[in-house]
């Protein structure tokens, strides 16, 4: 393999396949994609419904764990990250949403993030996105990345949407054009029933032809090698050994909200004394690094159902067996989506701008005890808060690259994040016992109709809450003077010379909603910024903020 490139990317997932794709568009440049993990994409990553075979198996996932996490109960908490070409996109739920306008609006206003408006990455999301629905100012028509619509055909779908209408939620036709908040279908990266990666979306075939352009999968990544201040190449374990490989003009890490921050350490930049404390000279003393942890917590509230109209039948045998058949052969049936069809965005409370809570419908429901479905028909809503004010850190275990750095996140320990997930358990209730589900509602599985009072839900909340699969901010972008930020606007790690960031670490604040879209979106943006070009016109739509926000709940 050749030992020298104009750019490095370190990190195949969301953001790194759309880096390295818009990167090597350009003739002229050399690009190596680095990735720990392995090239394939095997029928669990393909098939939709394979989800949790992939969130539990260490085939194609870091495995992460935090430490014991005081407001879970003392729980410790799994972290599934990819780690395959395509990242995290590889083995999540395929949703595809890209937060709420006023997010980024707050990031360049409250954060200094200077050029990272609304206005400013919306033609961005538009540049990757072929999307077949939407309104065209706000919706792409010709980028790499597929995105889809499903036409939900469980009748308990159909009850969620007109159940948020019968009691007064706004409905969007397109939650990622100028209406983010109320209820509306979920789009996913599904295409003909086969999960779309970013690597399936950005290194197609035509793509990897390319002669300017390597990808080096099973590649550990151990420091970035510095000259001086500048950064100059990485230093990697790879299938053949050790390796230095150089860069002859930029390094970027896009290894997400773990693997950023941990290699940047690892290379001498972090905070000074935990640094020193592992033996790790100093290259750029960053207290910024790996603070500022953050995620979104997520709790399944469950309930029996009248009718036989769940999933849970495609789950048992036979009907299990047909279930993979048909997707075997013809890519098609239940295993063809991710089966989270609906969802809404709303917010909580009266005086709130923008959703702080996410609804998320799936017509099964699984035992919190042994991760398999309930013995009997039932479904579940999915309430994330998604506007989170607990705040983790990512520190060195050791100085050893193989060895997982230690995340605590500190959940639940602003008193503002419990008072979202009480009125959001609230609000599930109000919408189940509407009269859309008066035909499908059974008794309420978890938390149960006994757990009414404070002190009985803050407990199961604390024992039931687990993560939406959503770690970001640990290199928070932001002004040169903050000493808090780690990149600024144009993605450069401050301090240093020949070095950006560009991942969901990089979010001053997480965004309202899943992570894949914004991801990638950042990676096309860092594009542009490597290569010297001009960033692409603002786009100044208008979006939906509910009128009566201030005073009403919806």
């Amino acid at each position: 393999m050749e030992r020298e490139f104009d750019f490095i990317v370190v990190g195949g997932g969301s953001a790194g396949c759309a880096l390295a794709a818009r990167l090597s568009g350009e003739p002229t440049v050399s690009v190596l994609l680095i990735e720990a993990g392995p090239d394939v994409s095997p029928w669990q990553v393909r098939m939709p419904l394979a989800v949790d075979f992939l969130l539990t198996s260490t085939a194609y996932n870091w495995a992460f764990e935090s430490e014991v996490e005081e407001g879970l109960g003392g729980r410790v908490m799994s972290h599934p990250r990819g780690r395959v070409i395509g990242g995290s996109s590889a083995i999540n739920g395929m949703v595809y949403t890209r937060g709420n306008p006023q997010d980024y609006d707050e990031w360049r206003d409250e954060h200094g993030c200077s050029g990272w408006g609304y206005a400013d990455v919306l033609p961005y999301f538009m540049r990757m996105e072929c999307a077949k629905t939407g309104d065209d100012r706000y919706r792409g028509r010709k980028g790499p990345l597929r995105v889809t619509r499903p036409a939900p055909k469980n009748p308990l779908n159909a009850a969620f949407l007109e159940a948020g209408r019968a009691i007064g939620y706004p409905i969007s036709d397109d939650s990622n054009g100028p209406q983010h908040e109320g209820f509306a279908v979920a789009e996913q990266t599904i295409i003909d029933g086969q999960r779309n990666s970013s690597a399936a979306a950005f290194l197609n075939a035509d793509v990897r032809s390319r002669p300017n352009l390597t990808i080096s999968p099973k590649t550990l990544v151990e420091k970035i090698v510095f000259e001086g201040r500048r950064a100059v190449g990485v230093r990697c374990q790879t299938p053949a050994g050790a390796k230095v490989f150089k860069s002859r003009r930029e390094i970027v890490l896009s290894a997400g909200g773990v693997g950023s921050p941990h290699i940047l350490k690892l290379s001498g930049i972090g905070p000074a004394e935990e640094l020193q404390s592992h033996g790790i000279p100093v290259v750029h003393d960053a207290q910024g690094v790996g603070a500022n942890l953050q995620d979104h917590l997520d709790l399944p509230i469950q309930y029996s159902c009248k009718q036989p109209v769940s999933l849970k039948r495609a789950t048992e045998w036979p009907r299990k067996a047909f279930v993979g058949i048909n997707w075997f052969l013809f890519k098609g049936g239940v295993a063809a989506s991710n089966q989270f069809e609906v969802s809404a965005y709303i917010r909580s409370r009266a005086g709130i701008s923008k959703p702080n809570l996410k609804f998320e419908f799936f017509p099964l429901s699984i035992s919190h005890s042994n991760f398999k479905p309930h013995p009997q028909e039932a479904f579940q809503v999915h309430c994330t808060v998604e506007t989170s004010y607990s705040r983790g850190v990512l520190r060195l275990r050791s100085a050893n690259p193989a060895e997982a750095p230690l995340m605590q996140f500190n959940y639940l320990s602003d008193e503002r994040d419990m008072q979202t997930f009480r009125e959001g358990v609230g609000l599930v209730r109000e919408l189940i016992a509407s009269r859309p589900f008066d035909a499908f509602r059974g008794a309420e599985i978890e938390p149960g109709e006994a757990v009414k009072s404070k002190e009985a839900l803050d407990e199961w909340i604390r024992l039931r809450a687990t993560t939406a699969f959503h770690i970001s901010s640990t290199c928070a972008m932001g002004r040169s003077d903050d000493p808090n930020a780690v990149v600024g606007p144009d993605l450069k790690v401050h301090g240093v010379e020949g070095l950006r960031v560009a991942d969901a670490s990089i979010m001053p604040v997480v965004v309202t909603s899943n992570l894949n879209a914004s991801a990638m979106m950042i990676g096309e943006r860092a594009a542009d910024f490597c290569l010297g070009r001009s960033q692409l016109s603002p786009s100044n739509e208008p979006y939906w903020v509910n009128p009566k926000w201030e005073t009403s709940q919806r």
